[in-house]
């Protein structure tokens, strides 16, 4: 994984690596604060005396928040500007993680919540607004993959940094520290500020934008109420389904239909996780070198969904497991920069925050259906079926694809290029 990282930043004139670095830290926290608290919930349970069903809402709230806030934080970013917006976020959200561990009183918390929530709704907007501005168009699709490779690692992270933490301090001071961490790394972006500016091109869309007022035309977010970003919209709510699914009840799904140990389970889910990110940096690879995305994507999400459909079979030995549980996540990864550059190709000059913040909402809505849908298969006491429907949703994105693809047709003999991009 580590060689396929060092491949994928090679092409990259240094300004642009430096844009790619500070974005992509960013976005690894992003993904590292949506995992500090899970490690811990039994400790919290017994310390504080919390359901886990509260516990959980602590989560929903989180993401909740996230998802309501997505849309207004896109539109913050297209008018001010990126950087303001993720320094900020990031900031915000590691305050709220800090304020957890200092006041660890249940309503406290909730509201703690609401702002790590508010925290979180500005990476992806203010992310690709960025990266838009500051990476060469044919580059473009191997810094959304290193960007996405980065939350993966943010992922992976957590849990060990936590309970390390809190196996040294206790787990309020690992909140505390952990923290004050993403504030200094707010810090530190604001001290390399000039790498994070959008602005040549907020003036290049505003000026475009006082043209097209002139002339009658649709203006802001107005030009993205079309059928290519509404389609995106519903394929994201499916893969946040689909993705969901796997990372939530493969470890139980795992256990009751294959025989193997809570250790074993959790190693597959691992070996998922590595190499999805693995699979984010060849789904850039292709994303810089394709045509027709949709068509790319289809292929890969279509092989994910036939790996995560064998895994439905009864009695496989651990490394059938493993094997599918890895195949599934790599392909499942390789749709994630292809899906990110046809929403950018989507989207007007002046508007990819709004158009993310649009599109990734459908992320907060999937994390919200797929564990009810899902959690009632498995106390129903259908194991398999967790499979079995999460293959089936993958292969309703597949479907999602073909309207995006009909919705292009009439653009697609006249390719954009977003103004102000590198060569």
């Amino acid at each position: 994984m580590s060689i396929a990282a060092v491949t994928a930043i090679a092409p990259f004139p240094r300004p642009e690596l430096k844009t790619l670095g500070l974005v992509s830290t960013a976005h690894a926290f992003s993904h590292f604060y949506m995992l500090v608290l899970p490690p811990i919930f039994p400790l919290l349970h017994g310390e504080l005396g919390l359901s886990y069903f509260a516990l959980g809402a602590l989560l929903s709230v989180y993401a909740v928040v996230t998802g309501v806030m997505q849309v207004p934080m896109g539109m913050l970013v297209d008018r001010i500007g990126g950087r303001a917006v993720l320094m900020a976020g990031l900031a915000l959200n590691g305050l709220a993680i800090l304020l957890v561990g200092l006041l660890p009183n249940y309503w406290a918390m909730l509201a703690f919540m609401v702002l790590a929530g508010a925290g979180n709704a500005v990476f992806h907007p203010a992310d690709y607004a960025i990266l838009s501005a500051r990476v060469g168009e044919n580059r473009i699709g191997r810094a959304f993959s290193i960007h996405l490779f980065a939350g993966y690692i943010g992922w992976m992270l957590a849990p060990p940094a936590v309970l390390l933490l809190t196996g040294l301090a206790g787990w309020r001071t690992a909140l505390v520290m952990l923290g004050l961490l993403g504030i200094l790394a707010a810090v530190f972006l604001t001290l390399h500020r000039d790498s994070l500016s959008d602005a040549d091109q907020r003036r290049r869309a505003r000026e475009s934008a006082a043209r097209a007022r002139a002339n009658g035309d649709r203006t802001g977010i107005a030009l993205l109420m079309t059928p290519v970003i509404a389609s995106l919209f519903v394929f994201y709510v499916i893969v946040a389904m689909a993705g969901n699914g796997v990372q939530t009840f493969s470890v139980v799904a795992n256990m009751e239909l294959h025989g193997i140990s809570l250790g074993n389970a959790n190693l597959a889910l691992t070996s998922y996780f590595i190499a999805a990110a693995t699979g984010t940096l060849l789904g850039g690879w292709v994303a810089d070198r394709v045509v027709r995305h949709e068509l790319a994507t289809a292929v890969a999400f279509a092989l994910a969904a036939l790996f995560i459909a064998a895994l439905g079979i009864t009695g496989l030995p651990l490394p059938g497991v493993l094997a599918l549980m890895v195949l599934s996540g790599f392909f499942f990864a390789v749709v994630a920069p292809l899906r990110d550059v046809m929403v950018r190709q989507a989207a007007p000059p002046g508007t990819v925050g709004t158009a993310f913040g649009i599109v990734t909402t459908g992320f907060s809505l999937g994390f919200v259906v797929a564990p009810l849908v899902l959690g009632r298969i498995v106390d129903l006491g259908h194991p398999a079926a967790v499979f079995w429907a999460t293959a089936a949703i993958t292969l309703a994105g597949v479907c999602t694809l073909a309207g995006v693809r009909a919705a292009r047709m009439p653009a697609a003999s006249a390719p954009r290029r977003v103004p102000g991009s590198g060569g």
